[in-house]
């Protein structure tokens, strides 16, 4: 690329890849925790911190971290979290390198490999009362979960732990909220699989666990939303129509849900008009409207795409079992049920 040609591509990437998605590609590799939304901002930190420092303004599409007094936009965000020049950041967001999730090269200063020390029976009083502060029993989690102790820049830590797809561990405690050693989401299969049942975080699939006693399912637990890509909800479409959605009565989980079942209604408007459904994902790349691009590219005009919005598919949203409830665990801890 000559100097007028990255000018042309930083203008483009500026104004069209969502700042917002690439952070969350840094949480997907294991380097930030997402912390949440407060207001308008979603909030993401490093491993070590308590509270996470760096906001992200989904409409400015642009970000900010606090606790260094930088920010700006997902061209700077790519030049600080993983040391590239400017010229290197453009070539990578316009896609002229082979596409790969973001691998932040860490920096000395961020301290050395974080070491899993001990993983055991969970056992610690402290780690005990939180879960039952969840309202979970400690022979219901034992199955799933575990006590993980950990060594970060020569502190020690514990944490419940949760073991997830990309061999790294999901941790909770009442003081701590995040992944080491990579993140993604875990994969729990119950009995004979007759569907499968996605849920935010692991106490929302043991709260309904708890509740249900269900069995006979594929649990998919995100373990944050970032991790509800395109290709995954391909991928359980392709494997089970069957899907029941357990996400939070939140903006996110509303945005997530309804995303979920336009995606499943498009895929079931392919299989029934003979349509191919291994769509070109690698088009939808940094675009905010991934939907409406695919539409486009299909050549579907509005009036027909109002159509698709009505199809009914096997693709639920459960929320209506726990509403006025932020989630299943908050609904379980609640007491509707005890």
């Amino acid at each position: 690329m000559n100097y007028s040609e990255v000018k042309q591509a930083a203008a483009r990437i500026k104004q069209e890849f969502p700042v917002l998605d690439y952070f969350h590609s840094l949480v997907r590799s294991g380097f930030l925790k997402f912390e949440g939304i407060h207001g308008k901002e979603y909030f993401f930190g490093f491993l070590e911190q308590r509270t996470g420092s760096i906001a992200v303004d989904d409409k400015a599409n642009v970000w900010y971290d606090h606790a260094a007094g930088k920010g700006g936009d997902v061209i700077a965000a790519v030049q600080e979290f993983e040391n590239k020049t400017f010229f290197e950041s453009v070539e990578s967001l316009s896609g002229t390198v082979p596409v790969r999730e973001f691998l932040p090269r860490q920096k000395p200063e961020i301290g050395p490999k974080i070491v899993v020390e001990k993983v055991s029976e969970i056992s610690h009083d402290a780690l005990i009362q939180y879960i039952r502060g969840r309202g979970i029993d400690l022979q219901d989690i034992a199955p799933f979960g575990k006590e993980v102790h950990w060594r970060n820049k020569g502190k020690r830590y514990f944490a419940v732990g949760f073991p997830n797809e990309s061999g790294g561990w999901v941790l909770r405690s009442s003081i701590f909220k995040g992944n080491i050693l990579g993140g993604g989401t875990s994969i729990r299969i119950l009995g004979t699989v007759k569907g499968i049942k996605v849920f935010e975080g692991w106490f929302d699939f043991l709260s309904y666990l708890k509740l249900s006693r269900a069995t006979d399912f594929k649990a998919i637990i995100l373990n944050s939303t970032a991790n509800l890509s395109f290709r995954l909800i391909l991928d359980v479409l392709e494997e089970c129509e069957v899907v029941d959605l357990y996400l939070d009565n939140d903006v996110t989980g509303e945005k997530c849900t309804i995303n979920f079942i336009r995606v499943a209604q498009l895929f079931r408007y392919c299989l029934q008009k003979g349509s191919p459904t291994d769509w070109d994902l690698e088009a939808l790349r940094g675009s905010r409207d991934k939907i409406g691009i695919l539409l486009s590219n299909m050549k579907i005009i509005p009036s027909e795409a109002m159509e698709i919005w009505k199809i009914q598919t096997n693709v639920s949203d459960q929320r209506c079992h726990f509403s006025g409830f932020e989630d299943v665990n908050a609904f379980l801890v609640g007491g509707v049920h005890k």
